[in-house]
Formats: structure tokens, C-alpha cells, sequence
């Protein structure tokens, strides 16, 4: 009798682990839908090996350009039925090709799996010292690029506190305007023919910026000048809803699935190799970096070369005195204005070349990150603004490589809490004249006196 019950034991064993998981099945099930928008038919396959699902579908497609055809989305697992690791995505599979490291991150950020165990495994401590100088170089180019981005929508942020001494929420959803629009011209772009990805970077890159800038000239102009002309809590109020209001508005209009950057088929180099560990620049941080650099040269030619420029810096220093001087404060202000949200476009279009995706809940972590960069440097300073976002990028990214990425964003908003505590000024700041208010302040205060 013991027996039997043992082999019936041993039999059920075996069919379970010759079965998919239920919990996995669900899983690629919803990989499927999100991955695919117009995903009909969907139908398992059989399983092939434990930790393995498949799904065959059909897509709708374009019937005047594209018939519907059959694909494939194939979901492996690090383990099978009834094992620890069953839930710990390693990787997915469409129609053979499979997605990115990267695709793989933010898929899983989508439907809320936890990050495989073997991944989150710490390095060797018995690798060569090479391999830990290669590991550390590797890091720093990787901060060197996310700083950057911090340190274009940071300049926003100071551009707009520097003359007004208020602060403009809204730069973290032009961020995301940035990106979408970016994507949308890659998309037009391939429609056109333009298949070379440098090509495509070239016609999406300004015409993303010029757009979103457009658009924060019109939100300046129609929203921002009558509330600073009410003082800095009306306008910093307005600025929160602002903030809202374009973030749900391309909710409504876009939708809250990722929207994906078409594969353009750029690559990178090897810059060296320590102790078997690759140091890899790629051709988006390349573009990334040279967009800092670019934006950075023209913004310091502006503010030192232009008309604006000296307007801008008169109004910093003194705005009343500059308004008694004849400088046109308001259209100083609409100005600094509409360039700081040109470079938040431009941050949002290298936040899109580099991790490949949109969505409209990316600029409220992003522009948060960049006003503790500008506080981190030096608020209403535009150098501090640089430095302050290289720094902080250069922090987020040594710790998601030593200490563990799940708490990075812990860890920047706590160096905005010890910021304000310990630093208020920012590492390149001054005391601030709170009695130099903006002129409409000023003349509110005297007609209350």
C-alpha cells in the first residue's frame, strides 16, 4: 500500500511539472496584451520545458497595408510549478527575437514583478582590481549620462526662479511632452523613409523642442503671467495644477500603456576592458552627451551674448530697478521661460533615446529629481543647476550599482531632505535676498500700505 501511494506521489509530481503554471500562464497572457494592442486569438501552446510558456495570436494590423498574420510571444521563467523563483521573469521572446535588457525592465515595472533574484545576486568579491575599475567607469558613464538629462530640466527650473523667485512645476511634464512628441516623429519618420538613425535623431531632435517650447510660450502667456502678477503662492499653486493638467491631459489622450521607441539599430563601443568586465558607451549616450554639451555652449552664449540675456541677468539681480530701466520684464520672463522648456523637451528626448519608452507618468519622478538637482547645486543659478544634476546623477548611479537600485529613488529624495536641512543654499549658493521681490509683488505691497 505505501507504495502505490508513493508512485501515485511520484506520478503527480511528474504531470505537474510537465505543466505550465497557472500564475506564469497569466503572466505571458498579459505580456501578450500589453505588447500588442490588437492581439486576437490568443491561444496557449503546449509546454516545452518547465518554466516555459508560449502564446500564438493574431494580429489585426493594417488590412490596406499589412494582412493579419500569426505571432508567437514566448515567456521564460526562472523556475517551474511549485518552485521559489517561478514568478522571476527572465526573459521574453517575440516571434524568436528576444526583447532587451532594458524592454525587460520596464516590462516588468509595468505589470509589477519583482526583479529576478539572480539578478539582484552582488558582484564577486574575488574579481581582479581591474574588473572592479572597469565596473566603477562603467557606472560613472552611465551618471554622466542620466545627470545630464537632470541638469537640462534642472536649468528650467532655475531659468524661472532666478527672475521670479518662484518655482515652475510643469518643467517635469514638458519633460514628458518632450518625449512623446520625439516619439511621434521617429514614428513619422519611418513612415517617410528615413531609416538611418542618425538621420531620424536629427529631424526629431528640434522639431521636438521647438514644439514643446511653443507650447510652454502659450501655458506662459496665457497662465503663468496673470497668476505671478497675483504673487508667488497663487503661482505656485497654479504651477501644481498646471503640472496636473498636462499630465492628465495626455493621460486622456495617449492613453497609460508605454508607448515604445521603433528599433533604429544603433549600437555602441567598447571603450576598454578590465578583468574581463567591458566598459560600453553607446551611440544614444554619445547623443546624449553631446546634447549637453550643445544646449550648455548655446545657453551660456545667450545669456551672455543677447539681449535677453542681459535683460534676464538684470532681472535676477534687481527686477525692480530693471523695470525702472525700461527692460521688458514680461517678455523676459515669457522668454526664460519658453527656453526652459525647450531643454526639458530636450531632456525628454534623451531620456526616450536612452531607455526607449514614454509614458505620462514619467516627467513627475524626473522633474522632482531635477529640482533636487537644482537645490543640490545652486537654486536660480544656472551653472549650479549643471552641477548640481551631473552630481546627482553620478549618485544614482553608483548607488543602483553598489548598494541596490530598488532604493535609489530613496536615496536621491534623501539627499533632498538632507539638503534642506543641512544646505538650503544649495553647494554653490548664497543666502538669498528675500526683500528683492518681483515687481508685482512689490507694487501689491504698496498699494496694501
Amino acid at each position: 500500500m505505501p507504495r502505490c501511494i508513493i508512485a501515485i506521489l511520484v506520478l503527480t509530481l511528474s504531470l505537474v511539472g510537465c505543466a505550465a503554471d497557472e500564475r506564469q500562464t497569466e503572466i505571458c497572457r498579459q505580456i501578450v496584451t500589453a505588447m500588442v494592442d490588437d492581439a486576437t486569438d490568443i491561444v496557449a501552446l503546449p509546454v516545452e520545458r518547465d518554466g516555459f510558456v508560449r502564446f500564438e495570436f493574431v494580429s489585426a494590423g493594417d488590412p490596406a497595408s499589412h494582412p493579419p498574420a500569426s505571432h508567437r510571444i514566448g515567456c521564460r521563467f526562472a523556475g517551474g510549478a511549485l518552485t521559489a523563483s517561478r514568478l522571476d521573469l527572465m526573459a521574453v521572446e517575440q516571434d524568436g527575437a528576444a526583447l532587451s535588457d532594458i524592454h525587460m525592465i520596464l516590462l516588468r515595472h509595468l505589470l509589477g514583478l519583482p526583479t529576478p533574484r539572480a539578478l539582484l545576486a552582488p558582484p564577486a568579491r574575488h574579481l581582479p582590481l581591474a574588473a572592479h575599475v572597469a565596473y566603477l567607469a562603467q557606472q560613472l558613464v552611465n551618471g554622466l549620462a542620466v545627470g545630464s538629462i537632470l541638469a537640462l530640466i534642472a536649468v528650467g527650473y532655475s531659468l524661472v526662479y532666478g527672475i521670479t523667485g518662484t518655482i515652475q512645476f510643469a518643467y517635469g511634464e514638458f519633460f514628458m511632452i518632450g518625449a512623446f512628441v520625439f516619439l511621434t516623429m521617429f514614428f513619422l519618420s519611418g513612415m517617410m523613409g528615413v531609416t538611418g538613425f542618425a538621420w531620424a535623431l536629427a529631424l526629431a531632435f528640434p522639431i521636438a523642442a521647438a514644439l514643446t517650447a511653443l507650447n510652454g510660450a502659450v501655458v506662459s502667456r496665457l497662465i503663468y503671467r496673470p497668476l505671478l502678477r497675483a504673487g508667488r503662492l497663487n503661482t505656485l499653486i497654479g504651477a501644481i495644477g498646471l503640472s496636473i493638467l498636462l499630465r492628465e491631459g495626455v493621460r486622456l489622450m495617449q492613453g497609460t500603456r508605454y508607448k515604445w521607441l521603433p528599433f533604429m539599430g544603433h549600437g555602441g563601443f567598447v571603450l576598454f576592458e578590465g578583468g574581463g568586465f567591458s566598459v560600453y558607451l553607446a551611440e544614444s549616450q554619445i547623443a546624449i552627451f553631446a546634447l549637453a554639451v550643445l544646449a550648455t555652449a548655446v545657453l551660456a552664449i545667450l545669456l551672455m551674448r543677447t539681449r535677453w540675456g542681459r535683460a534676464h541677468r538684470a532681472c535676477a539681480d534687481d527686477p525692480v530697478m530693471a523695470g525702472l530701466l525700461g527692460v521688458d520684464i514680461w517678455g523676459t520672463v515669457g522668454r526664460s521661460f519658453t527656453l526652459g522648456a525647450g531643454l526639458a523637451a530636450l531632456a525628454g528626448t534623451a531620456f526616450t533615446l536612452q531607455y526607449g519608452e514614454a509614458d505620462f507618468f514619467m516627467g513627475y519622478i524626473m522633474g522632482f529629481k531635477a529640482l533636487t538637482a537644482a537645490l543640490l547645486g545652486s537654486f536660480g543659478t544656472v551653472i549650479g543647476a549643471l552641477v548640481g544634476g551631473l552630481l546627482l546623477g553620478l549618485f544614482e548611479a553608483l548607488w543602483a550599482g553598489y548598494f541596490s537600485s530598488a532604493y535609489k529613488d530613496v536615496a536621491v529624495f534623501g539627499v533632498l531632505a538632507l539638503i534642506l536641512i543641512f544646505r538650503p543654499n544649495g553647494l554653490l549658493g548664497r543666502a538669498i535676498d528675500s526683500t528683492n521681490a518681483f515687481p508685482a509683488e512689490a507694487n501689491f505691497a504698496k498699494r496694501q500700505r
